[in-house]
């Protein structure tokens, strides 16, 4: 149990029955839910969002994205992110400008942020502290560990730091009952590549083509992958819906995505309803697309372990997409018009 936290571990010293329980369930994939830590209301479940404008430029596209779902460079994420399966090496990462010993100095300004926000639940604003200042009874600070690549997950122990990052202390009778391992994600919106990080195309209906009216049945379904009382917010699967006006609305590939921290709208779903764009021009090529509200951010996971001498904070590069905070809606649907 080296690499646990002290809050962790003290729970496990005492009952090593106990220990293996309260570690195995805080790994645990819990039923689907979104949103804080308050249970799911009927509110949440709403119309899609669809723009009702015609777009054929890319850039009026992304005019248009930055109104619904407006993004900031920089995004951080509290726990461990739902991150892609493709490796991220820290070459990746540093061709971005982003340089592990500053993500680390973000990291750590981000958690204060967090743990003085007197919204969040109090167990998460004190896990939030041991990433900025340790624990005090945890042995000396350690030189950063700075990671070659996302696979490079391994801390002290043989455990991996996504099974770290999930635990959570669950013995009624500990002081530090709630509280889990401190890390956060911190990323930023690479500039090379960042017409395809922003906005991502999630599904695309079929095309039409020569018509002057098009109808399409969408909607969005959102699954949180980890219960939001088992640590902090996390991320799931979204799935955009699209029928062809009359059938009923397929299923189409679900992303991952992940809560930004400062998160402050949730949707757990949307209604199906009829998307219908009329007075097309002529012989327009029509199709529609359901765009993610946020962006695929590159960075690191910044987490503080506790190993045999002493603590230290580990930087791990990974890239992961990040819903907008302020946009509650998974996606907006638009429409692609190619005129003759």
């Amino acid at each position: 149990m080296s690499n646990s936290t002290p809050a962790l571990r003290g729970a496990c010293g005492r009952r090593r029955t106990r220990c293996a329980t309260l570690l195995a369930a805080a790994t645990l994939v819990a039923a689907p839910l979104m949103g804080t830590a308050s249970p799911a209301t009927a509110e949440e479940t709403q119309k899609p969002q669809m723009d009702p404008h015609q777009y054929e430029k890319i850039e009026d596209v992304q005019a248009a994205m930055q109104k619904w779902a407006p993004l900031a460079d920089a995004e951080t994420v509290m726990g461990y992110p739902q991150v892609e399966d493709q490796v991220t090496t820290l070459a990746d990462v540093e061709k971005t400008g982003y340089k592990a010993n500053d993500a680390i100095e973000d990291a750590k300004a981000e958690a204060k942020k967090y743990a003085d926000n007197e919204k969040n639940r109090e167990p998460l604003r004190e896990s939030a502290k041991h990433l900025v200042d340790g624990w005090p009874d945890a042995g000396p600070q350690q030189a950063n560990d700075i990671r070659d690549n996302s696979k490079a997950t391994g801390l002290e122990g043989g455990q991996s730091a996504q099974a770290y990052c999930n635990m959570v202390n669950k013995d009624p009778d500990s002081k530090f009952i709630g509280q889990t391992a401190p890390c956060v994600f911190v990323g930023k919106i690479a500039k090379a590549t960042e017409d395809k990080d922003k906005w991502p195309v999630f599904s695309s209906g079929p095309s039409a083509a020569g018509v002057t009216e098009f109808s399409r049945k969408v909607a969005t379904t959102v699954a949180q992958e980890k219960s939001v009382t088992e640590g902090f917010e996390a991320g799931g699967k979204i799935t955009p819906k699209v029928g062809d006006g009359k059938s009923e609305v397929a299923g189409e590939v679900s992303f991952s995505y992940n809560h930004s921290s400062t998160y402050t709208t949730k949707v757990q779903g949307t209604t199906e309803d009829l998307f219908t764009v009329k007075e097309l021009p002529k012989g327009s090529n029509v199709s529609l697309e359901a765009r993610g509200n946020g962006a695929y951010y590159t960075g690191y996971i910044v987490l503080r372990e506790n190993g045999q001498g002493g603590q230290r904070l580990v930087a791990i590069p990974a890239r992961a997409y990040v819903q907008t905070p302020g946009s509650g809606q998974p996606v907006t649907w638009l429409c692609r018009a190619n005129t003759p």
